[in-house]
């Protein structure tokens, strides 16, 4: 199936943790989380695979202990299976690519004194493998959600085919919105993220007009998270950028759809900003 059984990796990792002799457990986890992925990314070293991951969710190697029961919950509940049924509508409903899921637990304890709490579920897609990051007790409804939402990222990645420094903030905005705007559609707006109620149509016009719209061509995906995150004391606030991305898509479909679909996510970033209530000209 096209979801890795990432269960057996996990249950070796955990293996090794438990003999004695082998106690560096940080280079445990990329021995055996991260060194099956070599093949996905093979201009990448195991170093940077490991980073990543960490960085988007994977839980803390010394997190081990935890983990094996969390497995075991999560093939009680069939998580694997659920994904890959899931998958497989998915990609006939939108004539999407095949690419390997990837799914781990998720981060369990936060580091230092962190004021929010931790995520329950994280995802990042890339145009050739998808993973998935989720917590033991995630209902099954709220997977689905971040596969979509994921998985309609791998489909924009791959209609796109653009290198990460080519990716203009326009095309980053567009990919968070069709991504959001996709569990809308499948999932029902119940399931959407709770950062698209943040700020009135007003308020995030302000911010688009000011400093959005004279910096939509400003390429790599790494100027573009101020933008897409906020950052305290600066003129984007918390989730900004997926505020506006999110509504961008949704009043684009409303004032120019509805699309077959499929459709929506091969339409270019300048079209569906054009017909959208944030256009550049409006």
């Amino acid at each position: 199936m096209a979801v890795i059984k990432t269960s057996s990796w996990l249950y070796e990792f955990i293996e090794s943790c438990e003999k004695e002799e082998r106690k560096d457990v940080y280079q445990l986890q990329g021995e055996f989380l991260c060194e099956p992925l070599m093949d996905i990314f093979p201009k990448t070293n195991r170093e940077a695979i490991h980073y990543e991951l960490l960085r988007f969710g994977l839980f803390e190697p010394n997190e081990w202990q935890e983990v094996k029961s969390i497995v075991e919950k999560m093939e009680e509940r069939k998580v694997w299976e659920l994904v890959n049924n899931e998958y497989k509508q998915l990609r006939k409903l939108w004539n999407g690519p095949k690419v390997p899921i990837y799914i781990f637990p998720i981060k369990i304890r936060g580091t230092g004194q962190a004021r929010e709490p931790l995520p329950v579920k994280n995802g990042v897609a890339y145009k050739k493998a998808l993973f998935l990051f989720v917590s033991k007790d995630l209902s099954d409804e709220e997977i689905k959600a971040s596969l979509v939402h994921e998985y309609n990222h791998v489909c924009r990645l791959q209609f796109l085919n653009l290198s990460p420094l080519k990716t203009t903030l326009e095309d980053s905005l567009i990919i968070e919105g069709l991504g959001e705007y996709a569990v809308k559609e499948v999932c029902g707006a119940k399931r959407l993220a709770p950062w698209i109620e943040l700020y009135s149509h007003d308020e995030a016009l302000e911010i688009w007009k000011k400093h959005f719209i004279p910096s939509l061509k400003v390429k790599d995906i790494k100027n573009h998270q101020i933008f897409l995150f906020g950052q305290p004391r600066s003129p984007f606030p918390k989730w900004i950028g997926y505020h506006i991305g999110f509504h961008l898509v949704d009043s684009f479909v409303k004032k120019q759809g509805p699309f077959p679909n499929g459709e929506l996510y091969r339409k270019t970033a300048k079209e569906i900003i054009a017909g959208s209530s944030f256009s550049i000209k409006g």
